[in-house]
Parts: structure tokens; C-alpha cells; sequence
């Protein structure tokens, strides 16, 4: 049979008990921890719209003063969406983006003659 021997624990390797953290310790705690978050969704917000604009080609938001102006333009006989856009929309800009526009601001993608459609600028 093998005999035990307890030894005596010393100071140094006994286990210690920490104090509570006081309640303005936890709230400063909270506080910190809330503005990271806000600022990391903000970041994220403005940094990932952005990068979704680019994906989807609509990159950014118009600028304060920027807005984009509106016209009316009459539909006549044989008009297509495309045909509207591609007269309308700006060099360089994706014409299947001016159609979505055009779309979207009519309530569809069908005209017909004498139709009054409101045609973004910009």
C-alpha cells in the first residue's frame, strides 16, 4: 500500500478570491463596449454601401444640392423603354440602369402611346 502525504499549501500558490468589480467599473465597461459597436456599424454602413454600390454600379449617393432634376417625356408610337433610355441617359452610364429607372419611377416597363413618363436627369 502507498502512503499519502499532505503538504502545506504556502501563500504563494494559494488560490486567491478577487474582489467585485463595483458598479461604475461595469458601466464604464458597458459604455465602452456600446460606442465600439456604434462606431464599427457605422463603419460598416458607410463603408459597405459603398462597396455595394460599386458592385451594383450605383456607386455612392447624390450630394446635398446634386439631386437629380426630372422631365416629362411623351411616349410616341413604336417608343421602348430602351429606345427612351438610350436618348436620356448620360455617357458612359449603363443604359440597363436608366431602364431600371425609368421602370421603377412609371410603375412598370410597359408604355403606350401618348403616356406621360417622368425621366430622371443625372
Amino acid at each position: 500500500m502507498t502512503a499519502v502525504t499532505h503538504l502545506p499549501i504556502s501563500q504563494s500558490n494559494s488560490i486567491t478570491h478577487s474582489l467585485p468589480v463595483s458598479a461604475q467599473v461595469y458601466r464604464r465597461r458597458r459604455i465602452g463596449v456600446s460606442a465600439l459597436l456604434a462606431v464599427t456599424v457605422f463603419f460598416v454602413s458607410l463603408f459597405g454601401g459603398e462597396l455595394l454600390g460599386r458592385v451594383t454600379g450605383k456607386p455612392g449617393s447624390p450630394s446635398v444640392g446634386a439631386t437629380s432634376e426630372t422631365s416629362i417625356y411623351v411616349v410616341e408610337a413604336g417608343d421602348t423603354l430602351w429606345e427612351i433610355a438610350r436618348v436620356v441617359s448620360p455617357p458612359g452610364r449603363d443604359i440597363r440602369i436608366t431602364v431600371d429607372d425609368l421602370a421603377a419611377l412609371n410603375g412598370g416597363s410597359s408604355v403606350v402611346p401618348g403616356q406621360r413618363l417622368i425621366v430622371p436627369f443625372g
